[in-house]
């Protein structure tokens, strides 16, 4: 391998850690922080809404005890969701 292609070769690496970086700090700011809060604001009335949809790239960047509270956290918000909806339907 020549110079040229060993720089090309680490450019592109450090090009790949790059984005790899920006895209887990996006993911531990934006997903795992703000939109996880803004889901948690409020427990949806219909069980079907986005927000009790799992966040595969917030979960990217969990550890495992933040992990174990989420899908805690998840699984109690969808039950809640899941009560409303069969206590809105036999209200009708």
């Amino acid at each position: 391998m020549t110079k040229w292609e060993k720089f090309k070769h680490s450019l592109y690496l450090f090009r790949c850690d790059f984005l790899d970086g920006t895209r887990n700090l996006r993911r531990k700011i934006w997903n795992k922080r703000i939109k996880l809060w803004w889901h948690k604001l409020f427990i949806r009335k219909d069980e079907f809404h986005l927000s009790l949809n799992m966040d595969a790239e917030a979960m990217m960047v969990m550890n495992k005890e933040e992990l174990k509270r989420y899908f805690d956290d998840l699984r109690r918000r969808r039950r809640i969701a899941h009560n409303r909806d069969l206590a809105k339907e036999n209200s009708e």
